[in-house]
């Protein structure tokens, strides 16, 4: 099975569908969740046969209508991205999305009235354009109509649709194990090419950024070595370390102006720092307030002084090896002054990142170390941690996979990141 991002040059004629009043765009939307997957007679501009296996997650922010969509096209094969739908296929230009990077990722443009076969993406690749004219026939299917078929996709990935409320649990265990194992060998990886502690600092950078900032805050990690960052903080009085990271940070990400860093007791450490990264690079519209990068910076700047003496490494290590999850999310807890402000990083947020972060490094670390138990102590914590928050790919997940009959299932964070690894499967990344 290949799956990939579609963004086709073909082209070929394509007949305006001739409709005079457009639907609305939501209840376009609507009907594309309804019914897209359940409707034969959708083509490309090419004349390529369309079927929506799934029809996408509803896009919540700025960005295309929905995401991850998976769709097969005849000729192509198994197609996974966005989906934008208009009532007309002009109103792309007229909504500014052709100049805008968050809708790089769309596959499919689907409009009422059709002018040309491919829709031009900022990035300069183009995405294909159906015509959405099938959906507005017949009614939508019964509420308990077949789901979408994905199942039937994973179970050719190795995990077949499970028949018990105990076969789930046991695949979705199986599945999260992957998924730390899989994050324990890349990690793995980087401790081949790097020191351990800036593998650990560049993870938890990474992870601290919201989705949409994940790429620049390990731009960021690159620009602001943990060793140059370590040295630097270390020469100041304890008191004006926090504050200084903080600092630095905001100026090499490029979202402060000049005026705002020229501080005599916070200077630019002369050496060991790389050029700030451009604003442009960062995602800050309608993002809330505590998901801020700036505000992140801030999280990041007090975790690592907290560690500073002992190192990253060696202080959550520590932490992990007292063979007790409370200690671990303590310490990658940064508490806000009592009374004023929220957490810089909450027990939340502190729990993912033991998961996704600090436990697989551990992992991988332990085995290229050669330790008695290789890791296997940090896998068995892992394992024995409660539900983590949930977000909308654990949400949509359960909503697809999770027959409601078995209730409570997805009781640990270990099956959420199971669902997490299904997700990943299911959008081609491994």
């Amino acid at each position: 099975m290949v799956v990939s991002n579609w963004n086709s040059s073909n082209s070929g004629a394509f007949p305006n569908m001739g409709i005079v009043t457009p639907i609305p765009e939501r209840l376009l939307a609507r009907l594309w969740q309804k019914r897209a997957a359940r409707r034969s007679g959708l083509t490309t501009g090419s004349g390529s046969r369309v079927r929506v296996i799934y029809p996408g997650r509803p896009g919540r922010s700025a960005g295309p209508a929905f995401r991850n969509a998976l769709l097969e096209v005849e000729g192509v094969g198994l197609v996974q991205g966005d989906v934008e739908i208009h009532p007309r296929q002009r109103d792309w230009e007229a909504h500014g999305h052709g100049q805008d990077p968050n809708y790089n990722g769309v596959v499919l443009h689907a409009a009422l009235q059709v002018d040309s076969p491919l829709t031009r993406l900022q990035s300069g690749g183009r995405a294909q354009v159906v015509g959405l004219g099938p959906l507005l026939e017949g009614e939508d299917p019964p509420a308990d109509g077949p789901a979408y078929p994905l199942w039937g996709l994973l179970g050719r990935l190795g995990y077949p649709r499970p028949g018990s409320a105990e076969e789930l649990a046991s695949l979705l265990d199986r599945a999260g194990d992957d998924r730390f194992l899989d994050k324990s060998a890349c990690f793995g990886r980087f401790l081949g090419e790097q020191g351990p502690d800036q593998t650990l600092y560049e993870g938890l950078m990474e992870a601290l950024g919201y989705r949409h900032n994940q790429a620049p805050f390990l731009k960021l990690a690159a620009r602001a070595p943990y060793l140059s960052v370590r040295q630097a903080a270390g020469r100041l009085p304890l008191e004006a370390r926090a504050g200084a990271i903080e600092s630095w940070l905001l100026r090499l990400s490029g979202l402060s102006s000049p005026e705002s860093y020229r501080s005599p007791n916070m200077p630019m450490p002369r050496s060991g720092f790389g050029p700030p990264l451009s604003s442009r690079e960062w995602h800050c519209f309608r993002v809330r307030p505590a998901n801020h990068p700036r505000r992140r910076f801030g999280g990041a700047a007090r975790l690592f002084v907290r560690h500073l003496d002992r190192g990253l490494v060696e202080g959550l290590r520590q932490a992990a090896n007292a063979g007790a999850m409370r200690g671990l999310i303590s310490a990658l807890t940064v508490l806000g002054p009592p009374g004023r402000e929220p957490a810089w990083i909450g027990a939340g947020r502190a729990r993912d990142l033991a998961v996704n972060v600090v436990l697989p490094f551990l992992h991988a670390l332990e085995g290229r170390w050669g330790g008695p138990a290789s890791g296997r102590e940090h896998l068995a914590l892992y394992r024995r941690l409660g539900k983590l928050q949930e977000n909308e790919l654990t949400r949509e997940m359960v909503e697809h996979l999770v027959d409601p009959a078995w209730p409570g299932v997805v009781a640990t964070a270990r099956r959420q990141q199971g669902l997490l690894h299904l997700h990943s499967l299911l959008s081609g990344a491994h």
